[in-house]
This record gives structure tokens, C-alpha cells and sequence, in this order.
């Protein structure tokens, strides 16, 4: 790490000594924060896009139409940034037991989403009490269990020092020495169960940096960083349920993502920090309000179409917006009548190019709801709705 950078005398922390390597040590939070006009304005901005994103979400009787597949998109989104090449398509194939191309994604890179996904809605079920260490601790579990980095104690605060971009002094960053951990985590949760200084974006900001720059477990730190930006939306009230979808954004914008952390650590420059991230939250949520728009009137319109027909198909018409990848057996779970009115079901919604049939195969067919997909996958401006 350029300790030189480090001793400007504008540091949020301090450097200290760990086995020989100089680490960073952050201040508790909260830091002096002045609203200028710029950050002022990307804050309005961003709490008027939540709210609008929040408005459509109210309009869900069911939220798991719009929860899943954002959750979904989401997890595939964070675990690129670390690496993982998997596309939304591959995992939902993979979940409705299609067998991949041996070319694409490995079994592992798969189940690393798949984690994803089941530790945002364990998140969800266990938020009851608030975001708490144990909490963090769970979800880092279900995060790392099983795949890449799964033999780093999971769900455990790490116990020996991490770098950030190379080792020792080549290393782009070194976070704080293990023996910082548990009290520097103990001080973010206090923290986040207090609710903070400022403002519920303000501070979910200052704790994604917090958290970050800690570091505390050996690795997943990113994706668990991510996931709590979410948990945290939705525990201040500013969403009802988890419809962001933030890693867009710091993939488009990775380089900067990084810069403005470290910027944070070695200059104190919390408003460039705060002024990227609430862009990002506000970007997001837009896009996510498109999404979810464009969701809503297709599901208008099939339900229009579907109010005469047989029960079976006019509840499956409704099903495939959470689960947009089925077999028949999932059709008849799903919709809970016998395997051949769902069979006959499916049938009907292929023949109308709801269903598209994606395996070729005469047995354990793999059917996609194309329209549903298509608004999940497509470029942002790209999307219609009314």
C-alpha cells in the first residue's frame, strides 16, 4: 500500500501496525458531512426515484413478481463483479434442472447466484429484529457455503489479515488488522440499529463504505456489502420489499467504485463518495421503476386475456411472472391441480408464445416465459410500457 498517499493529513482513519504490514484503521461512524448543492441534489433525486419505484411496488398483490426476478437479476449482476460469468438465463435452467452446455458456466460459478438469491430471502424472513452481526453472519454463510471461498470460514470474522489488490506493500489497499474486526463491526452495528445521523440514504452510504473498507470476513466481502445496501432499504422503510437491484451500476462503474472507497479512506472525500453513490441508488431505482412497470402492464394484459379461460390457465398466466422458467411438474406446484390440467396449461400458453419450450427434448422440458424474460433482460431504454 503507498503510504506516502496515506499521510496527507486529510485521512478517515488512521494507519496502524499489523504483523508488520501497515494497515488502515477507519473512524467510527458517523463523519462530518456537509450537504452541498451537488450532493443535496443527487440526494433529492434519489429519494424521489425510491418513492416512485416504492409506489409501483404497492401496486403488486403479490411482491414475489417483481421481488424474484430483480433478486435474480441482481445476484448474477454482484457475482460478475467478482469474476463468476453466469447469465440470468443459465440460472434459472439450472433451477428448473436443465442440464447446461459444458462450455458455459460451471456447477460451482452457478450455485455461487444460487446463494445469492437464498441469502436475500433468508435475509428478508430473519429482518424481523432488525440488521444485527449475527444476522451478517448468517447470510455471509449462506453466501460463501459450498462454493468459491467456502473454505474460508464462512460466517466468521476473519482471524488473519486481507489485502486489496496485491499483498503487503503492493497490495492497492490493506483493511483493518483482524484484531479490528469484531470492535470495528460491533461500532457498525450499533450504528445501523440506532439509525444512524443523517438521512436513511445518507447513512446506508456511509455504512456500504464502512463495511467495505472493515472488510471482515476473508472474502464474499463485496457481495455481502452489496446485499445489505438492499437489506437496509428495506428495513429504513424507503422500499416495501427488496426491488433494487444496485450492482448495475458499480459494475458499469467499477473503476470509479473503487477510486472513490480508497478516496474516502485517504482523503476524507465522503462527499464525491456519497455523490456517486446516491447517483447510483437513483439510477437504479429508474431503471428498476421501468422494469417493474413494463412487468405490471404485461401482467394486465395477460390477465385480460386469460379472465374467460379455465382457472389453470389464467392462475399459470399469473405464476410465470415470479418463476419465468418452468416444467410441467413446477406448473402443477405452482398453480396445485393435477399434472395434467397444468400439462394442458402449459399447452395453451405455448400455443399463444407465452411459454416458448427452450430444450428440444420430447422429456424434461424446460419452458421460458419469453415476454416476462425479454422485459427482465432488455436494455433499460429499450423497455415500452403504458
Amino acid at each position: 500500500m503507498n503510504i506516502d498517499q496515506f499521510r496527507s493529513g486529510k485521512m478517515s482513519g488512521e494507519l496502524v501496525n499489523s504483523g508488520g504490514d501497515i494497515a488502515f484503521k477507519p473512524d467510527t461512524l458517523p463523519p462530518e458531512i456537509e450537504m452541498d448543492d451537488e450532493l443535496l441534489d443527487v440526494f433529492t433525486q434519489a429519494t424521489n426515484n425510491i418513492g416512485q419505484l416504492s409506489g409501483v411496488g404497492r401496486r403488486v398483490e403479490n411482491p414475489s413478481m417483481l421481488i424474484s426476478p430483480f433478486i435474480y437479476k441482481e445476484a448474477v449482476v454482484s457475482s460478475e463483479i467478482e469474476g463468476t460469468r453466469v447469465t440470468l438465463s443459465d440460472v434459472y435452467e439450472y433451477e428448473a434442472g436443465q442440464e447446461n452446455d459444458p462450455s458455459g458456466p460451471s456447477r460451482n460459478e452457478l450455485k455461487e447466484v444460487h446463494n445469492y438469491v437464498r441469502a436475500v430471502f433468508e435475509g428478508i424472513q430473519k429482518m424481523e429484529n432488525g440488521i444485527d452481526l449475527d444476522l451478517i453472519r448468517s447470510l455471509h454463510n449462506t453466501l460463501m457455503s459450498g462454493v468459491r471461498g467456502g473454505d474460508k470460514k464462512p460466517g466468521k470474522f476473519r482471524d488473519t489479515q486481507v489485502y486489496i489488490g496485491g499483498r503487503g506493500e503492493d497490495a492497492r489497499f490493506v483493511p483493518s488488522p483482524p484484531s479490528v474486526v469484531p470492535y470495528a463491526m460491533q461500532n457498525l452495528e450499533t450504528y445501523i440499529q440506532t439509525g444512524g445521523r443523517y438521512q436513511s440514504l445518507i447513512d446506508i452510504g456511509l455504512v456500504h463504505y464502512q463495511f467495505e473498507t472493515i472488510h471482515p470476513f476473508r472474502d464474499g466481502n463485496g457481495r455481502m456489502g452489496r446485499l445489505l445496501i438492499m437489506m437496509m432499504m428495506c428495513d429504513d422503510d424507503l422500499l416495501p420489499e427488496p426491488f433494487l437491484y444496485p450492482s448495475s451500476y458499480f459494475n458499469r462503474n467499477r473503476e470509479e467504485y473503487t477510486n472513490r472507497l480508497l478516496a474516502v479512506s485517504r482523503d476524507n472525500a465522503w462527499q464525491e463518495w456519497l455523490v456517486f453513490f446516491l447517483r447510483g441508488i437513483s439510477q437504479q431505482t429508474e431503471e428498476a421503476f421501468s422494469r417493474a412497470s413494463a412487468l405490471l402492464d404485461l401482467r394486465d394484459d395477460y390477465r385480460d386475456r386469460y379472465q374467460d379461460d379455465a382457472n389453470s390457465v389464467s392462475q399459470l398466466s399469473m405464476e410465470i411472472f415470479a418463476q419465468p422458467y418452468i416444467t410441467v411438474n413446477e406448473a402443477k406446484q405452482m398453480i396445485d391441480m393435477a399434472y395434467r390440467t397444468a400439462n394442458k396449461a402449459v399447452d395453451r400458453l405455448e400455443e399463444d408464445g407465452v411459454l416458448e419450450e427452450t430444450t428440444g427434448q420430447s422429456r424434461n422440458r424446460v419452458y421460458r416465459a419469453k415476454e416476462v424474460f425479454d422485459i427482465i433482460q432488455k436494455p433499460v431504454d429499450e423497455l415500452q410500457y403504458r
